[in-house]
């Protein structure tokens, strides 16, 4: 059955072409410019912005999706209830209009279907830009089967692609496709889930208790299992859909917003969230769910859709596995899984590893890095990637068919890294338009990039594996070999990180940069990622050094770290670099600050015993500083700039940030905000988790309050915020809950994160998951932050 939401979309045209009519391009002029790829892609560029502002007037936008730097004008749309987005005609000209076309990309071996993959169907309805989110197209299931849909779609144009116009493409996915993720319905999580789970007991302040308890009851709205009478989401024999089914109807969570099936790397996260809040089962289901797509594919793909099938995430799999092991004494689920396992390592090993000679040792190493293997636009977002390398021109790039391909694969290798996109990491000009995130993309070269992460977490894996093997099969030989094999492997890696990747000078780990020859010279929390491993270097651990001096040493490799944390308001920034980039400044994720988190309290309390050291001068003092160059590699003039929250207009003294009392060292001149209540006899680390941790806490709680969350408390402060406000915010104030979003300003901690390709999300499963793994770790730690008033932001359109 069709959804209404799709039928008769045609039926709207006549009003949309009125709206459109100032504009409109004639027809011939159209199909003119269809054959010029530099009028293409202008045409490209303007549709997607311009599409659903031209229909607003005919139809309600269901994306519900809002782009702004403020969390206060963000959408509050519920993941449950999204509606399936309406297919509207772009206004860079009427409904007769010829859309754009040009080259088609190669066809591609590792994505063939005729409608979800590269090829001139997904080319003509994506670069019509009828979706605001080229996510959303290709998440739509047919209505009839494969051949006759392909066959619907060579009649368009009269058999020419260059002739279809937008108002046949509107008609074509009217006539031949469901609504966006009709895979799935909400799944029931049944007994097991408790309004009011133990690790609230621990939580001491009211208001961050009442706000977790609120944020534990989000996974009923983000559990979902697959629709029992169509699991792959096709409507009738011989329809297709990209949902990728498992085995079996099992549950799992997904992120939130367009982020709609399974995805990797976010579940570690939400798994530590899920552990806290007594779901075992929910663990469970998702483990074996992605046990079902390594027994399919070899791998696990970046989410469970088959434009994925090319590209995989940073591999945390092993390491859940070993979170479930480690809170239900569960080690049954091995004989499954090891198997499994051990196809993961080797889909790594094989396709993403390489011998690199280090040049600081000449050792040479197996190290591993994000190498995907395409020629073509991502599908889901196939409008912006074919904007970005066909009209490379633009940025002073003319780039031949070779060079193409290496772009649109190191496009989708950022994509295969998590971080899509740090233009700070992955690009060779990451400033060269701060209001345009494409120029930089032109610039990716993230193969050459030797990732630090991703070489901590394997060797993470590799460690674990060995560990399995030794509880998994009552000590034979053969479990002896691959435990002793994987002990070996992990021994290798961390060998390579700590010549390839620390920094001794800077006392820091970095990325190594294989085109400049030389370790990356920007500080990112990937660093951070060997100490969560617990890879520390030799200046920490060799017992001819002073346990004084090592304790200083390891203070350094924190102390950038520390004067973040005086210097800006939020939690720990993806870079200290501004590019308008997503996973760079002023944007914080979460899973940054758990890694951080846990690097710091995976330290040995020996060494992360005793005061912190003074700063007479700023924290900013204590960086290392090397040949002019620290471990930022920043001065503080270069630093983004921190105006002061509760004092409009001011800025923070950033020279004297963190300065301590010269008569006693843990007493600061000048407290820093939102970093929870200082104990006594506090460690140099306690300190830091508890600050950071408090930052989190901040960063979530307020943005959320910001966009309608309500709180059970007299506190004045914590009273809801105006309907007024809310509704010149963009929000419905009589449905607004409160957002957790999926990344939040290191800046401002009432707002959302903003930039990279698609409207800042809602829901937000790893958001979620590491609020809850830290009241459940630190909930005595926790206190209520000081938000700044919510104030009418001066733009504030949901269309924006």
């Amino acid at each position: 059955m069709r959804l209404p939401a799709l039928t008769s979309l045609v039926a709207l045209l006549p009003a949309l072409a009125a709206v459109a009519a100032q504009d409109a391009t004639p027809s011939s002029s159209a199909t003119s410019a269809a054959s010029s790829t530099t009028s293409m892609v202008s045409s490209v560029a303007s549709s997607a912005s311009s599409a659903a502002s031209s229909a607003s007037s005919s139809i309600t936008s269901a994306s519900g999706s809002a782009s702004s730097s403020s969390a206060a004008s963000s959408s509050s749309v519920n993941p449950l209830t999204e509606k399936p987005a309406a297919a509207v005609p772009s206004a860079t000209g009427s409904p007769s209009a010829v859309i754009p076309s040009g080259e088609l990309p190669p066809s591609q071996e590792l994505c063939t279907s005729p409608i979800y993959c590269p090829g001139p169907l997904l080319q003509a309805v994506q670069l019509a830009g009828i979706f605001e989110d080229s996510k959303t197209f290709v998440d739509k299931a047919t209505s009839r089967p494969e051949s006759e849909v392909v066959n619907n779609f060579n009649q368009l144009g009269g058999g020419n692609t260059s002739n279809i116009t937008y108002e046949e493409i509107v008609q074509f996915v009217d006539d031949n496709f469901v609504a966006e993720g009709v895979e799935l319905v909400p799944a029931d999580l049944g007994d097991e889930f408790v309004e009011d789970p133990e690790f609230l007991q621990g939580v001491e302040d009211e208001v961050v208790r009442d706000w977790l308890k609120q944020v534990h009851s989000y996974w009923e709205l983000l559990a979902r299992t697959t629709n029992s009478s169509s699991p792959s989401g096709v409507q009738c024999d011989g329809c297709v859909s990209s949902f990728i089914p498992f085995n079996e109807s099992r549950v799992f969570v997904v992120p939130g917003g367009r982020f709609r099936e399974l995805y990797y790397w976010d579940t570690f996260f939400v798994i530590e969230g899920l552990i806290t809040s007594q779901l075992q089962s929910v663990v469970k289901a998702i483990l074996e769910n992605f046990g079902d797509l390594i027994d399919r594919l070899g791998f696990i793909p970046n989410g469970n859709r088959i434009y994925y099938e090319n590209r995989s995430q940073p591999p945390f799999f092993t390491l859940m596995i070993d979170k479930y092991i480690e809170a239900y004494n569960d080690t049954s689920v091995l004989e499954r899984f090891l198997p499994l396992l051990e196809r993961e390592m080797s889909y790594w090993k094989t396709n993403r590893t390489i011998e690199f000679t280090s040049p600081f040792t000449n050792n040479t190493h197996n190290i591993t890095h994000y190498k995907v293997d395409t020629s073509a636009p991502r599908p889901e977002s196939y409008r912006e990637d074919y904007e970005t390398v066909e009209e490379a021109a633009q940025s002073g790039l003319e780039l031949n068919e070779t060079s193409k391909a290496q772009l649109y694969s190191d496009i989708a290798s950022g994509a295969e890294s998590g971080s899509d996109y740090s233009a700070a990491r992955w690009s060779t000009r990451p400033t060269i338009n701060l209001t345009d995130t494409i120029p930089a993309q032109r610039f990716l070269n993230t193969a050459a990039q030797l990732p630090v992460d991703l070489n901590s977490i394997l060797f993470a894996c590799e460690q674990k594996l060995s560990a399995f093997y030794k509880v998994s099969g009552n000590g034979t030989q053969a479990n002896a070999t691959r435990a002793n094999y994987w002990a070996q492997q992990a021994q290798a890696r961390k060998e390579a990180i700590l010549d390839v990747f620390w920094d001794p000078s800077k006392k820091f780990f970095y990325d190594f940069n294989t085109t400049l020859g030389d370790r990356a010279p920007f500080f990112t929390p990937a660093g951070f990622f060997p100490l969560w491993a617990q890879i520390l270097p030799q200046e920490f651990i060799n017992e001819t050094i002073s346990i004084d001096q090592r304790r200083e040493n390891l203070q350094a490799v924190f102390s950038g770290l520390r004067y973040i944390i005086d210097r800006f308001n939020g939690t720990l920034p993806a870079s200290l670099i501004t590019t308008g980039q997503q996973w760079d400044f002023a944007n914080a994720w979460p899973p940054h600050t758990y890694i951080a988190l846990e690097a710091l309290r995976n330290l040995p309390d020996m060494l992360a015993s005793g005061a912190q050291l003074s700063a007479e001068n700023g924290t900013f003092a204590l960086i290392p500083m090397v040949n002019g160059t620290n471990q930022l590699g920043q001065t503080q003039d270069t630093l983004p700039v921190q105006g002061l929250e509760n004092e409009p207009g001011s800025m923070i003294n950033e020279t004297s940030a963190g300065a301590t009392d010269p008569s006693d060292p843990s007493v600061e001149l000048t407290p820093a905000l939102n970093t929870g209540n200082n104990t006594s006899g506090e460690s140099w680390r306690d300190e830091l988790v508890r600050e950071l941790a408090n930052r989190y806490v901040a960063s979530a709680l307020c943005s959320w309050r910001a966009t309608g969350g309500k709180l059970n408390t007299t506190d004045a402060a914590f009273q809801p915020v105006p309907d007024a406000t809310l509704t010149a915010n963009g929000l419905n104030a009589s449905t607004a809950i409160g957002n957790m979003f999926e990344k939040f300003n290191a800046s401002d901690i009432n707002a959302a994160g903003s930039g990279g390709e698609y409207t800042v999300q809602t829901g937000f499963g790893w958001t979620n998951g590491v609020a809850i793994w830290l009241g459940g770790q630190l909930g005595a730690n926790l206190t209520r932050p000081e938000c700044p008033p919510v104030v009418v932001q001066e733009t504030s359109t949901a269309e924006e």
